[in-house]
């Protein structure tokens, strides 16, 4: 069993998935598999990935039902011992990222901090410890994540009822439901592709009103809380619109 399970999940990445390639074959630690799960590409994307074949541990091409779906598929075919989402588009911030995480202390949960693909490289700090009112106004990012394999078997794996914000569901689960354990490494392990779906204007609306979901589930001050209130009256003045 690898220390370290790798899962990338691409679907028409060929512009951005070598980066992604060449950040996880770089890494000085090597106990690690990887798993990619293509959603059926057709750009090339799968001619690249062929280019780094005998690293990968498993190759699946098939069509999906959204993020949360092939990622899913991913944890059901891993087996090391800590999984870390390293999607199409994202890398990992420096060939020590494996290192980082393989020195700190082994906790349920273990998550760096991020540096963003952008022109200044900005850096998005997280807490060691996280509140709920942390968790209220901020999220983890999935490439910076490293979860113990057996938090899937015990808390469930991604809800794909969700479009865009399963990994935000799945973290208020573990941290603030189930308070797994968790240290924080406070470097930067992973840059995040700001081309993504999750930071696009497109998906703005959608991200509020899951965003909305999840924190009506999980958080009763939130309920009756001003920014509850507006979410709610813009979704049904939306819905309104739409009818």
């Amino acid at each position: 069993m690898s220390k370290y399970s790798i899962i990338t999940i691409c679907f028409n990445e060929v512009e951005n998935i070598r980066k992604t390639c060449e950040s996880i074959v770089a890494q000085n630690y090597l106990d690690y598999e990887w798993i990619v799960i293509d959603g059926a590409s057709n750009d090339g994307t799968l001619e690249t990935l062929e280019e780094f074949r005998s690293d990968i541990s498993i190759l699946i091409s098939e069509p999906d039902k959204g993020i949360y779906d092939a990622m899913n598929k991913g944890i059901n075919l891993a087996f090391g011992e800590y999984l870390v989402f390293m999607n199409g588009g994202d890398a990992f911030a420096s060939n020590q990222a494996l290192d980082f995480v393989a020195k700190a202390p082994q906790k349920d949960l273990i998550y760096g901090d991020l540096r963003c693909d952008t022109y200044n490289g900005e850096i998005h700090s997280f807490p060691d410890h996280f509140r709920a009112s942390d968790l209220l106004k901020t999220m983890l990012p999935h490439q910076a994540s490293f979860y113990r394999r057996k938090l899937f078997e015990s808390y469930g794996k991604y809800d794909t009822t969700y479009r865009i914000a399963a990994d935000y569901d799945m973290n208020v689960r573990l941290l603030e439901i189930a308070k797994v354990s968790s240290h924080h490494i406070p470097h930067p392990l992973a840059i995040f592709d700001i081309s993504g779906i999750s930071s696009s204007k497109k998906y703005r609306s959608l991200r509020r009103r899951e965003n909305h979901r999840i924190r009506m589930k999980y958080f009763p001050s939130y309920r009756w809380s001003f920014r509850a209130w507006r979410q709610g009256l813009r979704q049904l003045f939306r819905k309104n619109l739409d009818n």
